[in-house]
């Protein structure tokens, strides 16, 4: 436990973030942390901690998928505007362990000084990723293994492979239903935010993949192609989605697999004109992604949730995205 790459919350950085008002208390000032280093994780888990907050402070899975920076930033719009937010009868604050965020500084730091006309570029971002996967994989096991359900904000969607790979190897091979506009299973030629679903199917982690909202502009018929061939993959494109509510239970059936633990991803590309990896003007709207979260939580019982992709880059963006995470991230807690 002790070669785990974690920047553990203290009571200083919580105490920075939040921005007290008499006669309130804000969820920051309830939310537990960790006392006593990784070792009081079960001690955490005893007080009645349900859900452990976790951040991945990175952006180079997009940049290995030939796409831009900014998702290092999600996690502390997140947390701006998540421990502000007001602790009430429907949400108290004491359920959740803010942990901490996966050590990843080096990493990102020496893939934005890379020269993207350099050779081998590609190649050098598909190998750190891998040393992500190698990082992130065993916190998410180890807080599974406590009996919590972890929630993961920021960075690519090539974190989804170590997160399932996490929750698996505890609880078994799991089904995942991923809300995104891009399926993210691409080949399996090196390490990027493209292919963590087909990565992890081959490694037979996840058994089951349903994903939801697909743009047909923007996913290949070779991957296309490769889906259909399996049984244990559901797709559904935003273009016919008419019936969201029956389309989506349609998803949410294909997983209710008995016996199998399930997790729910959902990319932030899929909601139009928000601050993203690959910002849309087409997509679901916030209030849409909210409600299909509130019904597939409640329908699937899931054992994570992962919310990736989110790159504000302006003080703004920001503002806006770490408000629109706050929401899904209360949702999920408040339906699990």
């Amino acid at each position: 436990m002790t070669d785990l790459m974690l920047d553990i919350f203290s009571h200083a950085d919580l105490k920075s973030l939040l921005k007290l008002r008499k006669g309130e208390k804000r969820l920051g000032q309830q939310v537990r942390l960790l006392e006593d280093g990784i070792k009081s994780l079960q001690k955490a888990a005893n007080k009645g901690v349900k859900y452990a907050v976790l951040g991945v402070p990175e952006s180079i899975g997009p940049m290995g998928n030939s796409g831009q920076s900014g998702a290092e930033h999600g996690f502390d719009a997140f947390l701006s505007s998540f421990l502000n937010i007001q602790s009430n009868r429907f949400l108290d604050g004491k359920e959740v362990l803010l942990l901490g965020e996966v050590q990843l500084g080096d990493l990102q730091e020496k893939a934005l000084d890379l020269d993207p006309s350099s050779d081998y570029f590609s190649q050098k971002l598909h190998l750190m990723c891998e040393t992500i996967d190698e990082r992130v994989e065993p916190i998410v096991r180890l807080i599974v293994e406590h009996g919590l359900i972890p929630i993961l904000i920021g960075g690519g969607h090539n974190n989804a492979l170590p997160i399932i790979t996490g929750v698996a190897n505890i609880l078994g091979p799991i089904n995942v239903l991923n809300f995104d506009a891009h399926a993210d299973f691409r080949a399996l030629e090196g390490r990027h935010s493209g292919n963590g679903f087909s990565y992890a199917m081959q490694r037979k982690k996840l058994s089951k993949y349903a994903v939801f909202g697909l743009h047909q502009n923007y996913n290949g018929e070779n991957m296309l192609k490769s889906m259909d061939a399996l049984e244990s993959v559901k797709y559904t494109f935003m273009e016919d989605i008419q019936y969201a509510d029956r389309l989506l239970l349609d998803s949410i059936e294909f997983l209710s697999d008995e016996g199998r633990a399930r997790g729910i991803e959902v990319d932030m590309d899929a909601i139009r004109y928000m601050p993203s990896s690959a910002i849309s003007p087409s997509g679901f709207s916030l209030e849409q992604m909210r409600n299909f979260l509130r019904k597939s939580t409640q329908a699937l019982s899931p054992k994570y949730l992962h919310i990736a992709e989110a790159a504000p880059k302006t003080e703004a963006e920001r503002h806006l995205v770490g408000k629109a995470l706050a929401y899904l991230v209360t949702d999920f807690m408040k339906n699990a």
